[in-house]
């Protein structure tokens, strides 16, 4: 039997063992321990939904390690829950020194700066930017040139969707290589248009679902909670003239309490048919109930505990093996699970 060991981020190691009777190798993490600090320390940049979901999800893994909590320098000082309370507050991640990681949870347009700020610092990154298609490969291609350039791994859209619906999707069309997929969301939250529009000047608090018309064309709804004496229509008019808004129906409404529009939930459902000529007939369905916030937040520290064994460059959630995604717990996932 031979060993072999490298370098990972940040103060972690990578054993490989060969077992050269039997032709297998091996692959274990093993975590420096640092002032007593437990495996992965890893930072949460932005502190909405999304990065309080992150932080509480860093504290419940056995493993794992909150090292800071990274906000703007306006809300630096803004009291954290009490869970949080011993927990460094940063304006940079740079300010942390032996960050193993960081989890992006700023809204979309601040992702790739974000992104730059931490790559430049030989942090690696996690982010969750909800993008499909040739937005998200143009995105991928630009994390990409800031990681090479930084020799710094970094992995993209390992949220929810895309993300573990990706993954999801992958597999169905693997099971069933000829057919069709057909994907139906039930109506929920739109986290990152959540986000843009409560950064409007005057709103206070905002939620944006999605809605389908009946002849199949998206419509967005805006529920928008304003500060006392702000004009809605200017407000109204500021979101439907982002980007984000550009391409959908966008509808927007004053409500005086968001909070009791609040959706817990959002639902999917997966259906894999095979096409005609199919050997067979095959139909795969998955459907689920879930909070699309919790779901992103545990996708992206799955995903972080993968960064040490990644090479410089963007990576994809499917582009990582599945066991990485456990870090130290992999061979316990591979006995419970196979």
């Amino acid at each position: 039997m031979a060993c072999r060991v490298r370098s990972g981020v940040a103060g972690t190691t990578i054993a490989h063992w060969t077992d050269y009777s039997e032709g297998k190798e091996s692959r274990v993490v093993i975590h420096n321990d640092r002032n007593g600090e437990k495996g992965l320390r890893l930072g949460i940049v932005g502190f909405g939904k999304v990065g309080r979901a992150c932080a509480d999800a860093v504290l419940e893994g056995k493993e794992l390690t909150l090292a800071a909590i990274v906000r703007r320098f306006d809300h630096a000082a803004q009291p954290l829950p009490e869970r949080f309370s011993q927990v460094p507050v940063v304006s940079h991640t740079a300010q942390v020194p032996g960050m193993d990681g960081a989890l992006l949870c700023v809204p979309a347009a601040q992702v790739f700066d974000a992104a730059h700020g931490c790559l430049q610092h030989g942090v690696p990154i996690v982010e969750s930017s909800i993008l499909h298609g040739e937005a998200f490969q143009a995105h991928r291609e630009a994390i990409d040139r800031l990681a090479m350039r930084f020799h710094v791994p970094a992995i993209v859209g390992a949220g929810w969707d895309p993300g573990a619906l990706s993954v999801l999707r992958s597999l169905f069309g693997l099971l069933v290589p000829d057919g069709e997929l057909e994907t139906t969301h039930r109506v929920a939250a739109s986290l990152h248009h959540t986000a843009m529009a409560r950064q409007v000047t005057g709103v206070k608090e905002a939620l944006c679902t999605e809605q389908v018309t009946a002849g199949g064309m998206k419509q967005r709804y805006v529920y928008v909670e304003v500060e006392p004496g702000v004009d809605v229509a200017h407000v109204a008019a500021a979101i439907r003239a982002d980007p984000l808004f550009l391409r959908e129906e966008t509808l927007v409404f004053p409500v005086d309490s968001v909070a009791a529009l609040e959706q817990e939930g959002r639902g999917v459902v997966l259906e894999r048919r095979s096409g005609p000529g199919s050997r067979g007939h095959q139909r795969l369905l998955f459907e689920a109930r879930f909070d699309d916030v919790l779901m992103t937040a545990r996708i992206m520290v799955a995903a972080a505990r993968a960064l040490p064994s990644l090479s410089p460059g963007a990576h994809a959630l499917l582009d990582l093996p599945l066991g990485t995604l456990w870090g130290e717990r992999e061979f316990d996932a591979e006995r419970t699970w196979l």
